[in-house]
């Protein structure tokens, strides 16, 4: 069973998930990093929802520390993937479109397609100062404009 680190333990109610979770509960989160597998694996195989794997998050070090380390397994699969599929055939066949869609969805924080301006001067911040409209309304001399 994982054990409980947090600072201050619940004496009443429902007992938390760790107490739950089986004895081999870290080798299996990383056999799924190992494999490329998505969390939703692990946590079917566990039993734990996604609130209860949130809040393991929050409260268990060590249960964060495997997590990121899943992580850093997974992405490392799925590039190994395309990276293995270059090598083999020169990308024959391989849907870097695809592949570049899981990577952003799955590693958003290292991966991203998107553009990032900068919309600053010379690094310094554009003056804050509010933008005044103008509205001038049609008079009969400027009623063919509109």
């Amino acid at each position: 069973m994982m054990s409980n680190t947090n600072d201050n333990p619940r004496k009443v109610g429902r007992p938390r998930v760790e107490t739950r979770l089986p004895e081999c509960w870290d080798e299996i989160i990383l056999q799924a990093g190992n494999e490329g597998k998505h969390i939703t694996d692990f946590l079917l195989t566990l039993g734990i929802s996604w609130q209860a794997h949130y809040d393991l998050l929050q409260r268990n070090k060590k249960y964060k520390s495997v997590v990121n380390e899943y992580k850093k397994l997974c992405e490392n699969w799925w590039f190994e993937k395309a990276r293995t599929s270059m090598d083999e055939n020169n990308g024959l066949g391989f849907n870097s479109r695809l592949w570049s869609l899981i990577m952003r969805n799955k590693f958003g924080d290292n991966w991203t397609d998107s553009t990032r301006v900068d919309v600053t001067s010379k690094g310094e911040s554009i003056d804050k100062s509010p933008i005044q409209i103008e509205i001038i309304k049609p008079t009969d001399n400027n009623k063919d404009i509109l």
